[in-house]
């Protein structure tokens, strides 16, 4: 009888343990995620911050742009032709400079980490939740592979 009570104290212990291990699995997961969001803030906002900073250089590109139309249609027309080509470079630059900050943008995965260690990390219990040796269901997607 004695032996049993070991036993039993024994897995005692072990699912003791194993509650431990997966709270600590779990607390770790939540910072990750905290850290992780920090920094894919951080990201987002240097790219909306570098957007802003482009946007006045495209109303000015525009500005010009209309000064030198308007200057095409005044009796004397010797400076329109510098003005649009001022003008026209700066709406290029500034659109190009646009469409690539926003394809950064969109090239972001936020969490993509965190998806990806809680995706493990699933995987690990998934034979444990299961119980009839069939794998269980996958909770969410796991992360793509851009970036």
């Amino acid at each position: 009888m004695y032996k049993d009570q070991a036993s039993s104290d024994s897995i005692l212990a072990l699912i003791k343990e194993t509650a431990d291990g997966f709270g600590r699995l779990l607390a770790d997961h939540i910072k990750l995620a905290r850290l992780e969001l920090v920094a894919d803030v951080k990201s987002y906002g240097r790219q909306v911050a570098l957007i802003a900073l482009i946007v006045p250089v495209l109303f000015m590109g525009y500005a010009i742009v209309c000064l030198g139309v308007a200057a095409l249609l005044a009796p004397l027309v010797g400076h329109a032709g510098g003005l649009l080509l001022v003008g026209g470079a700066h709406i290029v630059i500034g659109a190009v400079a646009i469409v690539m900050a926003v394809r950064r943008l969109q090239r972001a995965q936020p969490l993509a980490e965190t998806v990806g260690e809680m995706s493990r990390s699933m995987e690990t219990f998934a034979p444990a939740r299961a119980g009839n040796g069939a794998p269980a269901p996958y909770p969410f997607p796991p992360p793509s592979s851009r970036g």
